[in-house]
């Protein structure tokens, strides 16, 4: 079944928590529908609603504080295909924002038009804020990250030489403003528009990363992951993120950038296995390991 949503099973005041965002006195109209995803082999509840207050459709959301501030210091100050945000409150030693529900489906079947779409909403986010000396603190936290999944690669020496040239590149590779995790199921096809609706890891950090994360984990093969892509897809996103950039690298720089990226990816999803090797391992594993060997021998060259 994939993402679906069912009646909630919490004890979460959500009536109560729509209010207070909303700052209005009750709200004698409501409904609400929990976010679920049964498509690892496990059922998963997200801290995520679909609510609907006095008619309106919205998306109340568990988050952390960063959130919060992406919304009101980058997001809510210019037009991006992004949701609108409404306000948040503290609950239950937690942040719930309140933000606009976008209806229509996620991106997990690419087309070329969706391949234009997307690259233009992620490029008008990056032009805003390219180079941006704004203090979040986000950079410092993935660099800390980074560092930490290259200790996986201790047995793998051709992919942690490539890799070290990736943390290398990171220190000077231009930054700006980042989803973190722009991938398929967070964003939504809204009549041709690409809205990019998660931003829960989102901050100041290489412009690369919104690239690479998009084309790194789509194939023509779902049992590898859930996500339809195909080379020419790939192709026309990252040519049109290019063109649009206002300040661009050099042409082989960017290509380069990318690839570094995209490794970085690559590991992500072997990195549990390398730090547990006596774990079974799997179609997708094999799947990762493979595309990083590769892509780290042609980074060697």
């Amino acid at each position: 079944m994939g993402l679906y949503t069912d009646k909630p099973q919490t004890d979460i005041p959500l009536r109560e928590l729509c209010r207070t965002i909303l700052r209005i006195s009750g709200i004698p109209d409501f409904s609400a529908l929990q976010f679920c995803d049964d498509s690892g082999g496990g059922l998963r509840r997200y801290n995520v609603y679909r609510v609907t207050a006095n008619g309106q459709a919205y998306v109340l959301k568990s988050s952390e504080r960063r959130e919060v501030d992406v919304y009101l210091n980058f997001l809510s100050k210019h037009s991006f295909r992004t949701p609108k945000f409404y306000g948040s409150t503290f609950y239950d030693h937690r942040h719930w924002i309140l933000i606009e529900y976008i209806p229509g489906p996620d991106l997990r079947d690419f087309t070329d038009e969706l391949a234009y779409a997307a690259a233009g909403s992620v490029t008008a986010i990056m032009n805003a804020y390219w180079e941006s000396d704004e203090p979040d603190g986000r950079f410092e936290l993935y660099w800390e990250r980074i560092n930490k999944r290259a200790e996986c690669l201790a047995g793998e020496p051709e992919i942690r030489r490539a890799y070290n040239r990736f943390l290398e590149r990171q220190q000077t590779c231009p930054r700006t403003l980042c989803s973190g995790d722009f991938l398929q199921f967070n964003a939504i096809n809204r009549g041709g528009e690409v809205c990019i609706i998660d931003w829960a890891f989102a901050g100041i950090m290489p412009y690369s990363l919104d690239i690479a994360r998009m084309i790194a984990h789509g194939t023509e093969d779902r049992r590898v992951f859930p996500f339809y892509m195909t080379d020419r897809h790939r192709e026309i996103y990252v040519r049109e993120v290019y063109r649009q950039l206002a300040q661009k690298p050099g042409w082989e720089r960017y290509l380069q950038d990318i690839r570094l990226a995209v490794l970085n990816e690559y590991v992500e999803f072997i990195e549990w296995e390398l730090n547990h090797p006596g774990e079974e391992r799997d179609r997708v594993f094999d799947y990762y390991y493979t595309q990083a060997l590769a892509l780290a021998s042609e980074l060697n060259r």
